[in-house]
């Protein structure tokens, strides 16, 4: 995976905090976007916007159009949280001589929207913004994805040693009275499952709307053993990274392209085409 991608848990919170850029759902007074002498003007000009909950201050600080970053806007206890991260440090980290990220708390976390140089100054730049947040929700989805494969392997074996008596299940969630996947309902009688009901939003005939953070999952069987597979269910937009693992090692990642979808589908248990996957072991946390 990308190493901007990896994130740790504070650091996830923290960016639904400041998702920040809308306060209310109110539309904002129209008003230009202002322009700063320097990085730290433009970031304590947002600071005092979001902690007064001035809409229209929000507007001349990130544009008429903010709205748009983050459409419905947070809770406000989000906004507290950033508001206490934001007390606790905030500093402006350069990135080149035209561009600069606002970096709050002690996490290393920084605002996804940057702060960069034009003729007259500097100003926050919303369509680099918007593309930013949608690339930090990629990131962590896959690393979703990822931490998924690794419960569904656990749950593998849990099978195997309990209901499978022996073997593997064959799919996410059993046919209708039986125990032949991970999950079934809990019933009298039955033993308990090997997988929580999360397996049902995992399906590969899920709705992408209500995929499990993104991705759709499939067991693929194979003799005496097994493949799981994650794929983005919008590809681009909730994900960009197939996922595999079996029943030893690790999870191991393709970039199946704007086919994926009737790729994934198209994979069987046998398909030597995993031995080319790559290792998708995380790798050291990104700044933003």
């Amino acid at each position: 995976m990308n190493a901007l991608a990896q994130y740790s848990s504070r650091c996830v919170q923290l960016a639904g905090a400041a998702a920040m850029l809308a306060l209310a759902a109110l539309a904002a007074p129209a008003a230009a976007q202002q322009v700063y002498p320097t990085q730290q003007a433009a970031a304590d000009a947002f600071g005092q916007a979001l902690a007064t909950s001035d809409r229209e201050a929000v507007a001349k600080v990130l544009g008429p159009n903010y709205r748009q970053i983050v459409p419905g806007g947070v809770a406000q206890e989000e906004i507290y949280l950033f508001l206490a991260a934001w007390a606790q440090k905030h500093e402006i980290v350069a990135d080149g001589d035209r561009a600069a990220w606002l970096g709050v708390g002690d996490s290393g976390w920084t605002m996804p929207v940057p702060i960069v140089r034009v003729a007259q100054g500097w100003r926050f730049d919303p369509a680099a913004g918007k593309a930013e947040i949608r690339r930090r929700a990629i990131g962590r989805n896959e690393l979703k994805a990822i931490d998924t494969l690794r419960a569904l392997q656990a749950a593998q074996t849990r099978y195997q040693n309990g209901a499978g008596q022996g073997r593997y299940a064959d799919r996410l969630v059993s046919q209708p009275g039986t125990t032949d996947g991970l999950y079934w309902p809990e019933l009298r009688g039955y033993p308990l499952q090997a997988f929580g009901p999360d397996a049902l939003a995992m399906g590969p005939d899920v709705p992408a709307a209500d995929a499990y953070y993104g991705y759709r999952y499939k067991v693929l069987p194979s003799p005496r053993s097994y493949w799981i597979v994650a794929w983005p269910a919008r590809y681009g937009q909730s994900g960009i990274a197939s996922f595999v693992i079996g029943a030893q090692g690790s999870v191991h990642e393709a970039d199946l392209g704007t086919g994926t979808a009737s790729r994934a589908a198209q994979l069987q248990g046998s398909d030597a085409s995993f031995d080319n996957w790559i290792d998708a072991s995380p790798q050291s946390a990104g700044a933003q």
